[in-house]
């Protein structure tokens, strides 16, 4: 069955990366959930999707060079008071339910990694006793790959951007996969096609997709077979999966 992930917690539906979203989020049958996750200056991980502050919160410059006390006053833009959440917060919002984790650990403004980010997340799940059910992901190939060598599940995914996958071609990005023994490839779906599914399958890696936001990209995942991918339409996603395996019982 292919999985539905809710993107930010369903950024379509409520405030992303926010309390509201993954409270919504866990009420529902999706089987993961995805997150962002910066370093404050003073090392504490904080949930949110950009480098900067200000498309989505009160406050301005790079989520690294200011302290969690600083950031921690801040307000999520849309969320009626509603402030910034650290990852620590978002697990325990999931630990009563069974919905996988799915943490994209991200880069700084200027696309560099975060030196020591993939050990400070996976010693994070590992304390609260939650890496076996998470799924750790970037667009950063070396910062994705290294996350086993701290103990991470071996799940973790590689997102591939169309104009990387577009510049070296598929069977390049799956050769840098394999090379550097990632399982699984992410791709955006309006660069996921039924050949591109069958060599990612046949190298024997894992396939999902994210950008996945209307009803038909939606429904193209689903006759794709892809294993899972991401959406800021879980409500949407849900119903239309429902609707592929229940029978039409009107007459």
């Amino acid at each position: 069955m292919t999985e539905i992930a809710s993107h930010r917690g369903g950024a379509l539906l409520w405030p992303e990366n926010s309390r509201l979203a993954f409270e919504q989020t866990a009420r529902l049958p999706v089987e993961q959930v995805e997150l962002d996750v910066h370093p404050s200056r003073d090392g504490r991980l904080v949930v949110i999707h950009d480098a900067t502050l200000e498309r989505t919160t009160d406050g301005s410059g790079p989520v690294a060079a200011r302290d969690w006390a600083d950031l921690d006053r801040l307000i999520l833009k849309g969320s009626g008071g509603q402030r910034m959440l650290l990852l620590d917060e978002v697990l325990e919002i999931f630990r009563p339910t069974e919905i996988v984790l799915r943490i994209e650990m991200k880069a700084g403004p200027n696309r560099v990694p975060y030196p020591g980010l993939p050990a400070r997340v996976v010693s994070t799940l590992a304390a609260a006793r939650l890496l076996d059910r998470s799924v750790l992901t970037s667009f950063q190939l070396g910062t994705v790959a290294e996350a086993p060598r701290h103990g991470a599940p071996r799940r973790h995914v590689w997102l591939v951007t169309p104009d990387l996958q577009t510049d070296v071609g598929l069977s390049a990005v799956i050769e840098l996969a394999r090379g550097h023994g990632v399982p699984m490839l992410g791709l955006r779906s309006n660069m996921l096609e039924p050949a591109a599914v069958a060599a990612v399958r046949q190298s024997g890696l894992g396939i999902g997709g994210w950008a996945c936001n209307d009803s038909a990209t939606i429904a193209r995942m689903f006759e794709l077979g892809v294993d899972v991918f991401t959406t800021d339409r879980p409500d949407l996603a849900l119903a239309m999966r429902h609707a592929r395996v229940t029978p039409d019982r009107r007459t």
